[in-house]
Formats: structure tokens, C-alpha cells, sequence
């Protein structure tokens, strides 16, 4: 009875492990912000748009939007930078200068950015890309990024891991003859491989578990309390002789 006790009491507490979130069983106190390196990344942007970008900042250009472009690794064109006269130009990079309209006025801002331009009215397909290295602060719950383009057309927005190829977030934006500006949340977590670290949570207390059932059906405890009663019995005896 006692042992079953424990059994049950056991299985409690491993179901209760298993079903509480990865990351409440590592709460620490984490300064903030928190920045963390990603893997290398693939950029990747489809457009029929005249520009676009894709921004990994904030309007004011301060990364309080969580993701920042740590490092460009490479970037080019897969097709369409050529166009009759006209040549495409392919931007990537920390800080680089864009211009926004506020109160219709062109204001020069700056961020870390992924972006094109082929010329205006200029709606033949085309392909970039650029191998990057984000960071997030995964002291925030959900981060963000802005999309952009201008004129007609329909953008694409693609990143890729560049160790697996799989696609991690896909987004897009249709033109509708003016500038677009959408805001869409990303969140660090497709960034970082988190399956891998729970599976070998999961392994590892899967193995305690069925060791400490083991020791628990097994008559481990009785065995040594038999032969701790039987040395004490024979002391006994010798004592009294």
C-alpha cells in the first residue's frame, strides 16, 4: 500500500512536469533587454512591386521592436535586376537610410533593413536575397517587423534556415498603387530550435522515471531492511551467548 502510494504520487508530479510550459522550468532572472544571436538566415523577397523592404527595426530606428540585422553574410540578385535601361538596386544592412513620408513631407529615417528598388512602373518579376544573422531580445513576448512596397504588384517575403532550407516565416504584401506599410509580429521561437531542447528534456525524464519505477516495484527497500533486521538479530544472539 505504501509503495503504491508513492507510485501514484510519482506519476503526479511527472504528468504535472510534462505539461508545464519549457520555459517555466527555466525562469531566471534575465537582465533586459536580452539579446540573442540566431542561425544564419536566408532573405528572401518575390516581388512585381517598383520597391520593398523588409524591416528588422522599428520607424524610429531604435530596435525597440525586438529583432535587430546582427551580421550580412551575403546577398545578390536571382533574377529581374536587369530591366531594359534600368539596373535594380538591392540594400541590406544595419542603419541604412529610407525615406518616409510624415505630414507630407519626405523624412530621411534609418534601420536594418532588407530592401529593393527597380525604378517606378516597373512590374516585371524578380527575385533577391540576402544570408543574414538576426538577434532577438527574447526578453519580449512577441517581436515585430515592417513590411513595405510601393506601387502596384504583390511582394513576397521569405525567410529560410539556411542549415535545413525549411521556410521559418513567409509573408507578403499586395500593392494597390501607393506606399504599404504593415506591421507583422514574428516571434524568436522558430529562430532558436526549441524542439531539440525539449526532446532531450523529455528523454531525460522519461529515463528517471522509469528507473524510479524499477526501484520502486523492485523489493529493493525490503531486502535491506530484512538484512539490516537479520545482522541486528545475530548481534543480539551473539551478545546474549
Amino acid at each position: 500500500m505504501h509503495r503504491s502510494l508513492i507510485q501514484v504520487m510519482l506519476l503526479i508530479v511527472l504528468l504535472s512536469l510534462f505539461t508545464t510550459p519549457l520555459s517555466m522550468l527555466h525562469v531566471t532572472a534575465q537582465p533586459s533587454p536580452d539579446w540573442r544571436d540566431t542561425e544564419p538566415v536566408r532573405v528572401i523577397i518575390q516581388s512585381t512591386s517598383d520597391w520593398g523592404r523588409i524591416l528588422f527595426d522599428d520607424l524610429n530606428g531604435t530596435n525597440s521592436n525586438g529583432i535587430r540585422l546582427k551580421s550580412v553574410l551575403d546577398s545578390g540578385w536571382v533574377s529581374g535586376q536587369v530591366s531594359g535601361y534600368s539596373r535594380a538596386t538591392l540594400d541590406v544592412g544595419r542603419k541604412i537610410p529610407w525615406p518616409a513620408e510624415v505630414y507630407n513631407q519626405i523624412e530621411v529615417r534609418h534601420g536594418d533593413m532588407v530592401g529593393f528598388f527597380k525604378g517606378l512602373r516597373n512590374f516585371r518579376f524578380s527575385e533577391a536575397y540576402a544570408d543574414i544573422v538576426l538577434e532577438f531580445d527574447v526578453s519580449m513576448l512577441q517581436s515585430y517587423v515592417w513590411l513595405m512596397s510601393g506601387g502596384n504588384g504583390t511582394t513576397t517575403f521569405q525567410i529560410q534556415s539556411l542549415s535545413t532550407g525549411g521556410t521559418i516565416w513567409r509573408d507578403l504584401i499586395i500593392g494597390q498603387g501607393h506606399t504599404e506599410e504593415v506591421r507583422r509580429v514574428m516571434t524568436a521561437q522558430p529562430f532558436f530550435h526549441p524542439a531539440r531542447s525539449e526532446s532531450i528534456v523529455v528523454v531525460t525524464w522519461l529515463i528517471v522515471a522509469i528507473v524510479a519505477m524499477i526501484m520502486l516495484n523492485l523489493p529493493v527497500l525490503e531486502l535491506i531492511h530484512k538484512r539490516t533486521k537479520r545482522a541486528r538479530t545475530r548481534s543480539r544472539a551473539r551478545g546474549e551467548t
